[in-house]
């Protein structure tokens, strides 16, 4: 299953893996993290600093994993539905950025808390108070946009293209809504968790496909190009 013997098997393994280990480490990272809780987030990084450290670091590290992962799923997706997973990669990357930045950001905001150089409970109603600045809005914007319209491509261009099964297409689909389903710390690891299950059986998927259908996909459209491109003996 594990292949990495010259560079095509080496992607498609890197992809299969990535495609498994980033929703899990994102997994792994909200139960650590378990979000704000009614104490609020800047009285939780005075209670629990090590963990939420620990958390937004495992959340980095989860974007990090995503880009390897949503590029070599490309290399699932052909004829109908390449459209959409192309322009969904390109858009859910932007919100891995996001999420990276704002897990960068949590730290930053740690360390202040840490540091005792600014007044815990200023800071808690700045936090509650809503963005700063129109240009800190555009920015999260952005990276909302590119997260919840990605996954939603990705899923429609899965599914059109039957590279997984529709269950797992529908998981990745749901994930940007659970974001808005009500509750507490258990609800905050629904995302996560059908997202593992959704890009978990597109790396299995990879990692198990055999050697000829996939070379034969990664060279299907430089031989569409070559016979285009021959010019017609009369």
């Amino acid at each position: 299953m594990l292949r990495t013997t010259g560079a095509e098997n080496f992607r498609r393994t890197l992809a299969g893996l990535c495609l498994i280990g980033a929703p899990l480490v994102l997994l792994v990272a909200m139960i650590v993290h378990g979000g704000g809780g009614d104490a609020g987030l800047v009285k939780t990084m005075a209670e629990s600093p090590g963990r939420l450290q620990a958390a937004n670091l495992l959340i980095m590290f989860s974007s990090v994993l995503f880009v390897p992962a949503l590029v070599g799923l490309l290399g699932l997706v052909r004829g109908r539905g390449v459209v959409l997973a192309h322009i969904g990669v390109a858009l859910a990357i932007v919100g891995v950025m996001g999420h990276a930045v704002w897990a960068g950001f949590q730290i930053v905001l740690l360390g202040l808390v840490q540091s005792g150089a600014v007044n815990s409970a200023r800071m808690s109603e700045l936090i509650s108070g809503g963005p700063p600045n129109a240009g800190f809005v555009i920015v999260m914007l952005a990276f909302m946009i590119g997260f919840f319209l990605g996954l939603l491509f990705v899923a429609g261009g899965l599914w059109r293209s039957g590279a997984v099964p529709v269950w797992a297409a529908v998981c990745i689909f749901l994930v940007p809504f659970a974001d808005f389903v009500p509750g507490g710390a258990i609800v905050s690891i629904l995302g996560p968790i059908l997202c593992l299950i959704g890009f978990g059986a597109a790396g299995l998927k990879l990692l198990s496909m055999p050697d000829a259908e996939w070379s034969q996909g990664q060279t299907s459209s430089a031989g569409e190009v070559g016979v285009g491109a021959r010019p017609r003996v009369q």
